[in-house]
């Protein structure tokens, strides 16, 4: 009887075991089921951060610029709560971008560029804010804090 016991606790446990190993097994966390919400941003011109966000932090940088002056290529990338840097992949994802003065600087996007790289060109001297948006299907998952866009003539030397 005592050696029945013992073999029904060891098949019993063991049940459990391959139970437990199948369930984590179908409870996959790959990056196909599942994409990063963002909690900042870090823009970066020729390699260089110039704008940050860090998650739960205020926002750092911002653009200076002379009018009918582009920036050089600028690319986004988000910020996941640890403050890892990522692009959504997915089709469905893209860059929007709102200024708060219009006729002072404009979003300029080319093709060839990628989804999350940009350009910012300064149309006449002024001083506006640009939020960009992380849109999803038509409207926005995430909007960045006021980014400063200054335009000012160069002045004589």
């Amino acid at each position: 009887m005592k050696h029945s016991f013992i073999n029904s606790a060891k098949t019993a446990l063991l049940f459990l075991l391959v139970s437990g190993l199948l369930v984590a097994c179908s409870n996959s966390t790959s990056s196909e089921e599942e994409h990063s919400d963002p909690e900042g941003f870090r823009l970066k011109m020729n390699g260089e951060t110039v704008v940050e966000q860090l998650p739960g932090g205020t926002l750092t940088g911002e653009f200076e610029l002379e009018p009918e002056e582009e920036t050089a290529l600028i690319t986004i990338f988000f910020l996941d709560d640890d403050g890892d840097e990522f692009q959504p992949d997915e089709p469905e994802y893209s860059l929007g971008a709102v200024f708060e003065d219009e006729g002072i600087a404009e979003f300029e996007q080319h093709e060839e560029d990628g989804v999350w790289s940009f350009h910012i060109h300064a149309e006449a001297e002024g001083i506006t804010d640009l939020t960009l948006q992380l849109m999803h299907n038509g409207h926005s998952d995430f909007n960045t804090q006021a980014i400063h866009v200054h335009v000012e003539a160069a002045s004589p030397n």
